[in-house]
């Protein structure tokens, strides 16, 4: 029987994504290993060099984490937006600090 204090799964909360600014997308588990994909929530449109609003290229992934989730090492997979600037041509990754040091 169900308790009334039981919610719905949350990946986010359960790897204390919440905290950092980041959302989980999706997941891959097998029997030796996990793997939890996951992306920036808020964007980082706007350039550093020069402040103009710069159009989205595509994304990589970074792995920022391994550790243990229950019985089986767990692999975080972040998806990073990243950018060109339109006016002076400057690239970068959207920022990701909040989670990783660079």
């Amino acid at each position: 029987m169900d308790s009334p204090n039981f919610k719905m799964p949350d990946l986010d909360t359960f790897c204390l994504l919440d905290g950092l600014g980041l959302t989980a997308t999706g997941q891959d588990v097998t029997a030796s290993h996990g793997v939890i994909t996951y992306r920036g929530i808020d964007p980082d449109e706007f350039c550093r060099e020069c402040g103009v609003e710069g159009v989205p290229r595509g994304t990589v992934v970074r792995r920022l984490a391994y550790l243990r989730v229950g019985w089986r090492p767990t692999i975080l997979h972040a998806r990073v937006r990243t950018y060109r600037c339109i006016e002076c041509r400057h690239v970068w990754r959207q920022d990701m600090t909040q989670a990783a040091s660079a």
